[in-house]
């Protein structure tokens, strides 16, 4: 069964998606991968800890004590998931303490955000503690959908619930100027057949969620978009069928970052 991850793996380069996937020659995590892999680790994790430190918020309370509550998970949250990436991080050359550096002040931001956000809404609705968290818009974080007639399988980011199910992927690295990444559509469109298959309703939307940035954009379902996944699927299947080796690509920045070009091209094919 395919995952919805090697669709885009297919689209940056079918030949390094048949070493991983095919001869399990895989390369060694990068620097701004392990960042990006903590990153969202952090705010995974920090995202289920909103029904706690809401429903324990009362009329007394401070925007600054919610504020440090936060604070205290998104630290305690990126220390831990640093420790775990050290080996990684130190086979890269990297300082677990220079990492803490660099993206503690990203998650600061964060924290002072979300307070100020569930702060302001208890004081202009009145409500508070449990009574706040039961009127909030819920969500499923890092929900798996198989689907056997796709033979797909997806782990979406989180799915909100307010109006319907809506995919939301959040990534943290750069994001386009408008719009979003072709990659990032691919996956999102593909969650979003999942989650029509699995609810037996239309899921006709979602959005990419740029961290970086503090932006949520839209991205519509329509048949073009439909038949290109449903074309790429078929093309990772046979890729991965197949006994050769897919051919090179032609962009030659993607090969030169990356870290199995070597064994890559030690191949005659």
């Amino acid at each position: 069964m395919l995952s919805v991850t090697d669709l885009t793996a297919h689209m940056y380069c079918p030949r390094k998606l048949y070493f991983s996937k095919v001869l399990k020659i895989r390369e060694k995590p990068k620097e701004q991968t392990i960042k990006g892999t903590i990153k969202h680790a952090v705010f995974e994790y920090a995202g289920r800890e909103d029904k706690e430190l809401i429903s324990t918020f009362t009329q007394k309370d401070s925007l600054e004590i919610l504020e440090m509550k936060y604070r205290k998970v998104y630290y305690k949250t990126l220390m831990f998931h640093i420790q775990r990436a050290k080996k990684d991080l130190e086979a890269q050359g990297l300082k677990t303490l220079e990492i803490y550096q660099e993206l503690w002040p990203f998650f600061l931001a964060e924290a002072k955000e979300k307070s100020a956000y569930f702060y302001n809404l208890a004081k202009e609705k009145n409500i508070y503690g449990e009574n706040l968290w039961l009127v909030l818009p819920k969500s499923i974080p890092e929900l798996r959908i198989v689907s056997e007639r796709l033979q797909l399988i997806g782990v979406i980011d989180r799915v909100d619930l307010s109006e319907d199910f809506i995919p939301i992927e959040i990534k943290t690295g750069v994001a386009p100027r408008d719009g979003v990444w072709k990659e990032h559509m691919i996956q999102l469109g593909a969650y979003m057949l999942l989650l029509s298959e699995h609810y037996g309703k239309e899921i006709s939307e979602g959005y990419v969620e740029y961290r970086a940035i503090q932006e949520k954009r839209k991205v519509k379902m329509n048949p073009f978009l439909k038949d290109e996944i449903l074309e790429l699927i078929q093309k990772v299947r046979l890729t991965l069928d197949k006994k050769e080796l897919p051919a090179k690509i032609t962009d030659m920045k993607k090969c030169n970052s990356c870290g199995i070009k070597e064994q890559c091209y030690s191949f005659l094919q």
